[in-house]
């Protein structure tokens, strides 16, 4: 199983309309073949020194069955046609894919 999680810091005040756009997709996402989870999350305040708090970003949680089922899904039109759509509220992403061992 591959778990990714994506951090996206997105431009100041452009969390609704990525979360508008990043719901549409999910639809035909948790439809493809080998997809087990795929949704969005944002920052809890907690008061942690520690912790990694910001408003302006959305991180999407994704299990897949398997590389080939992630690959195809990375492949895919829509997922293109997501990251043209939200490409300039996006400043920054960074993912992180791993596997259980």
């Amino acid at each position: 199983m591959i778990h990714v999680t994506a951090r996206v810091a997105l431009k100041p005040g452009q969390s609704p309309l990525f979360l508008r756009e990043f719901r549409e997709l999910a639809t035909l996402v948790r439809q493809e073949a080998g997809c087990l989870d795929y949704f969005p999350t944002r920052d809890v305040r907690m008061g942690m020194d520690s912790q990694r708090y910001d408003p302006d970003s959305v991180t999407i949680v994704e299990r897949w069955a398997s590389r080939t089922a992630l690959e195809r899904h990375l492949r895919s039109g829509h997922m293109r046609g997501f990251q043209e759509r939200v490409s300039d509220i996006v400043l920054n992403v960074s993912l992180s894919i791993v596997e259980e061992v």
